[in-house]
């Protein structure tokens, strides 16, 4: 093995195959110092993830730790020096989620917090997350925010939905878990009653149980971990035949007009997505996962329902919004 070979090696173990800019621009120095052809930067394992966020427009502030961390969450916070803070926020926006720090927590609740006041203000509402798992992040939100307000979440995974009222129970909102398909919400919630319907890193989640119920996969009573391996494989054979569009489109469009059914006039729909590193090494297609929001897009601008609109400092890459007509 030579020392390019080892150093290929250790960039791999050292920076989890995903590079940052500044990581970019260190090997690409590299392969002209070493004569290289430029595509020998795809060998050497270096893959550049479109970033979540513009790190420098990003402030990671004391008041806002304060705010949206509890007071176990804000003392690791506090152990952390700025460099330590600035890096893990730099890593997570810029890389395929390896990590899990108070400083994701701090960041997606702070970033739900500023597009729902931007559509909502601080005002009391009715907001609809869709297969949750046991993801808090937008319940924390809402009891910081939005007083008073009322968080619904349709999920069906008993695990999940366990874990998911273990961390809500003190929070100072109202909280419902439907525990069903999310596509019989008619059968709870009536007509034009909430204000928000949110996909908070779940639209793979949705796409994965839609495949898995074709397949006879348990995806209600099954540890979602254990499962996963299972969903990933038959991603990669959907990425392979080509098929993915043609095997759940309908039904997820179908999931949404029923959606669109509770959902107020002028009300509004919040898709955002990321990557984890995780499902990357267990062989999730790239090419879906890191494309994931330009794939429903796709699918979205088929209903007249609804319509698309932008939110300056929220990438498309990763984030949708939708106004019911």
């Amino acid at each position: 093995m030579d020392k390019l070979d080892i150093w290929t090696l250790n960039y791999r173990k050292e920076y989890n195959i995903y590079a940052t800019f500044l990581e970019k621009i260190q090997i690409i120095i590299l392969v002209h110092m070493l004569k290289l052809d430029y595509c020998n930067i795809l060998v050497m394992g270096c893959y550049f993830m479109k970033p979540l966020d513009n790190f420098n427009e990003i402030v990671i502030s004391e008041e806002n730790a304060k705010k949206y961390l509890n007071d176990i969450e804000f003392k690791e916070f506090k152990l952390m020096s700025n460099e330590e803070k600035n890096q893990k926020l730099r890593n997570l926006l810029e890389k395929p989620i390896f990590e899990f720090t108070v400083i994701n927590e701090l960041y997606f609740r702070s970033k739900w917090a500023e597009c729902v006041n931007i559509l909502m203000g601080d005002n009391r509402l009715n907001l609809l997350e869709i297969a949750s798992g046991d993801a808090d992040m937008i319940p924390q939100m809402m009891a910081r925010n939005n007083i008073n307000s009322h968080y619904i979440t349709a999920n069906m995974n008993k695990e999940l939905n366990s874990s998911l009222t273990n961390k809500t129970k003190d929070l100072p909102i109202r909280i419902t878990l439907i525990d069903d398909d999310a596509a019989n919400i008619k059968k709870y919630l009536g007509e034009e009653q909430v204000d928000i319907i949110a996909f908070q890193h779940s639209v793979n989640d949705i796409v994965q149980a839609i495949l898995c119920e074709d397949e006879g996969i348990d995806t209600v009573y099954s540890n979602w971990i254990e499962i996963l391996p299972k969903m990933i494989e038959i991603m990669k054979r959907e990425d392979k035949n080509n098929s993915l569009e043609e095997s759940v489109k309908l039904p997820f469009l179908n999931l949404i007009k029923s959606l669109l059914g509770v959902l107020k006039k002028d009300g509004f729909i919040i898709i955002n997505h990321y990557m984890f590193q995780f499902d990357l090494e267990l062989g999730y297609p790239e090419d879906i996962w890191e494309n994931f929001v330009l794939i429903t897009r796709k699918w979205l601008s088929e209903l007249e329902e609804c319509e698309e609109f932008a939110i300056d400092g929220f990438n498309e890459q990763w984030w949708i919004f939708l106004k019911k007509n």
